[in-house]
């Protein structure tokens, strides 16, 4: 948005004189010395391609507040991929989610195929709701990483990339909607029709049969959940596309929505002893929702690029700290998540389906994928106008 190329602007001055292209080709034109031209030499390898800085690539390109290293539009693959190795403004972005990546796929690994869940082989059914979490955990670093990495390749698939990078977020809430479901919410008090019953009567003195609104709340748990997951993914891809003052904001905010979820177990905490009950849960709960406020506050505050811009460019601007934030909460998710399976494991309660667990993600997918394939419709449509 304009903004954004407002926001750059007042933390620095206009580009480098001349322009993207300044300098790059200099001595290029330089004659071959007499006698040379029979002798055949290797050419030397290529340079990595000048940076530019924010006046020098395209208007969507430009974060607030960063004015330098930026990669040229129309990279190669090949320059994509060497661009992790070189000081660019989007290599920690990659790094700090590749990294994650590559340890939870490691953990997951244990888990469901070395057997570190249990003595359960990958296929039984009680691994079924870890087997959607972990796609989703896989699939949103997975995706971030592509769309860092490869977001210089064209417009299109910029937008391309970020919209499925949004999607995949939308993908992760709702597979963690399906572990809660099974791993989790089961054994809290507050959803124990017996339990909730006797709570109501100690409290208000009523005699109150909970089991109806309980067995409603299981219904419908997945369901709003997936509606909520492709309502998300749309207000962030519009966000996007559509001209939006605070777009960082509105993705914020509507990525915490899904968050309400978890719910029930913040209201076990606070009617029954959690802390006594399941500290395991509770500790690792409250610390990741900590980990979810600090990467907000990070997310749409700008800090520190915004109190100096030009000096995090590279290193320490808060895209990278939004990102090793949700990190740490994922990864005290994946600790709670993993003891709930354990409990599970011992005395299961309802075994899981794959109508209840895979169908649910595969129905999630195709309609994630009308919305990203819709948005980029859009999005040509207005390129064209």
């Amino acid at each position: 948005s304009p903004g954004r190329r407002r926001s750059a602007a007042a933390g620095g001055g206009p580009g480098p004189a001349g322009g993207p292209g300044a300098g790059r080709d200099s001595g290029s034109s330089s004659s071959m010395p007499a006698g040379e031209g029979d002798k055949e030499e290797a050419a030397p390898p290529p340079r990595p391609a000048a940076l530019l800085r924010w006046d020098e690539v395209p208007e969507d390109f430009v974060e607030c507040f960063i004015l330098s290293g930026y990669r040229r539009l129309h990279c190669s693959a090949q320059e994509c991929l060497a661009s992790v190795l070189q000081p660019t403004n989007e290599t920690l972005n990659f790094w700090t989610h590749f990294i994650p990546l590559l340890l939870f796929l490691s953990r997951f690994g244990q888990l469901l195929l070395l057997r570190g869940a249990g003595d359960v082989p990958f296929h039984h059914p009680a691994l079924l709701p870890l087997w959607c979490y972990a796609s989703g955990v896989l699939l949103t670093f997975a995706m971030s990483c592509t769309a860092h990495l490869f977001s210089c390749l064209s417009p299109r698939l910029r937008a391309a990339f970020f919209y499925l990078d949004y999607a995949s977020i939308s993908y992760y809430g709702f597979a963690s909607t399906v572990a809660y479901s099974y791993y989790l919410l089961p054994g809290l008090s507050l959803l124990d029709a017996n339990a909730m019953s006797r709570y109501v009567q100690q409290r208000l003195g009523w005699q109150l049969d909970c089991s109806l609104p309980i067995a409603a709340y299981r219904a419908l748990v997945l369901p709003v959940a997936l509606a909520l997951a492709v309502g998300c993914t749309a207000a962030c891809c519009r966000s996007r596309a559509a001209c939006c003052a605070y777009p960082f904001a509105v993705r914020t905010f509507v990525f915490a929505m899904p968050l309400s979820m978890a719910c029930p177990i913040m209201l076990e905490s606070l009617l029954f002893d959690l802390r006594t009950r399941n500290p395991t849960l509770f500790v690792y709960f409250y610390r990741r929702y900590c980990w979810l406020l600090v990467a907000a506050f990070f997310n749409v505050s700008k800090i520190p690029e915004r109190i100096q811009p030009g000096l995090f460019d590279i290193v320490g601007h808060s895209h990278q700290l939004f990102h090793i934030f949700t990190f740490l909460s994922i990864y005290d998710q994946v600790h709670y998540v993993e003891d709930g399976l354990a409990e599970f494991l011992k005395a299961p309660l309802a075994a899981p389906t794959y109508l209840g667990t895979v169908g649910y993600m595969l129905l999630l997918t195709l309609c994630l994928a009308v919305v990203v394939r819709r948005f980029l419709n859009v999005t040509d449509l207005c390129k064209q106008d």
